[in-house]
Order: C-alpha cells, then sequence, then structure tokens
C-alpha cells in the first residue's frame, strides 16, 4: 500500500526542509476512502470518507517507533499496526487511504491505494499490519543518455 506525496504534502516538506518555517508534524491521521479515487491536489475535506458515525481517522505519532525505513531510504513504512474501531454499522468498500494533518477535514500529505479493497461491514475491525502502509518520495530522474 504505497502512498504517493501531495502537492500540499510536498510543500509542507520543503518549507520545513529549506526554510524552517514550520515543524515537522507530531502526528499524522490515517484516513479510509472509499470509491472516489484521491489526487495529489485534494484537501481533506475532498477525499470520500465513510460518513458513519462510528468511523474516525486513526492517529499515528511521528516517531521512529511508529515509522522505519530499513528498506530504502526514500520509503518509510508503518512499525506497528493501525487498528480503527470496530464498525457498528456498514462503511462500505475502502479502496484508498490518505495521511492527513488533522483527524477531520485539513490537508493530506500523501495519498494511496489499498492493494485490495476491503468491504467493511457491521462488525469488522480494520488493521492495517506493520509495514503494510508505507509512503515513498520518487520515483527520481534520472538524466537521460546522450
Amino acid at each position: 500500500m504505497s502512498g504517493r506525496l501531495t502537492v500540499w504534502g510536498a510543500a509542507e516538506m520543503l518549507t520545513c526542509f529549506f526554510n524552517r518555517t514550520g515543524d515537522p508534524p507530531t502526528s499524522f491521521w490515517l484516513a479510509l476512502i472509499r470509491q472516489v479515487p484521491p489526487t495529489p491536489y485534494m484537501s481533506g475535506l475532498e477525499i470520500d470518507e465513510p460518513d458513519n458515525d462510528d468511523y474516525a481517522r486513526v492517529e499515528i505519532l511521528n516517531d521512529s517507533n511508529e515509522w522505519t525505513n530499513a528498506s530504502q531510504p526514500q520509503v518509510m513504512s508503518n512499525e506497528l499496526p493501525v487498528q480503527f474501531m470496530t464498525a457498528s454499522s456498514d462503511w462500505g468498500l475502502i479502496g484508498y487511504w490518505a495521511l492527513c494533518n488533522a483527524d477531520s477535514g485539513g490537508f493530506c500529505y500523501f495519498v494511496g491505494d489499498l492493494e485490495s479493497p476491503l468491504l467493511v461491514e457491521t462488525g469488522d475491525q480494520v488493521v492495517i499490519s506493520e509495514d503494510d502502509l508505507s509512503v515513498a518520495l520518487g520515483p527520481f530522474f534520472m538524466a537521460e543518455e546522450q
């Protein structure tokens, strides 16, 4: 479930890294997205999340206990499982995800596809296993051979 950087996420990373106008976030909020594919231009208000009262984004702290880059330096993966609350109503078919800066609304840092869509019905609990959620920078561009 590799995600791609959004336009807003890229701007945040560049301003934090180059002119230090902000600090990295202390937490991310993982959102599940139904059937409308997220784009790199969507805000957290525009993504197609379940609108059920029993659905909520899950907070993931931004620290070395939660994230690792053991395989490739440009890829970060979740170190621990991410558990959503048990659905007490049907959330529908979930095909995508977003890492956001707030528990509702806000902006998306990264968006991605689930490897296989999940049908979440009453009594189901979505659990993203360790190393199943990854965010990547790239692909990187190489100069063409002359």
